[in-house]
């Protein structure tokens, strides 16, 4: 009885930790970098090349309070971004070496 109780217990905290990290997503990062441009007209994109030399295809997280033309209009100036990396998307049309950095905040730095 002791013994079933325990793999009882055993199973319930696996199923936790398992429904635990496939919806608790990942915790946000911050970088902080330059907007560049990537590709040829009329193909091109946004991109952050992070002070450590990393290099992001920029998209805006779904309903976010800002666009993709808000960050845009601040090419040129530091900028800091808040947000998650993907980089299930390798190599794959507009995505830069490091992945995409989905922006779920930003601020220009002074």
């Amino acid at each position: 009885m002791k013994n079933k109780k325990s793999i009882c217990i055993a199973l319930l905290l696996l199923a936790s930790v398992t429904i635990v990290s496939a919806f608790g997503g990942r915790a946000p990062e911050t970088v902080t970098g330059h907007i560049k441009y990537y590709g040829n007209a009329p193909f091109e994109f946004p991109g952050i090349e992070t002070a450590d030399g990393y290099l992001y295809t920029l998209q805006v997280e779904e309903n976010a309070p800002f666009t993709i033309e808000d960050i845009e209009k601040e090419q040129g100036f530091a900028l800091q971004f808040t947000g998650t990396i993907d980089k299930s998307q390798g190599n794959g049309l507009n995505v830069l070496k490091d992945g995409i950095f989905i922006v779920s905040e930003w601020k220009k730095l002074q």
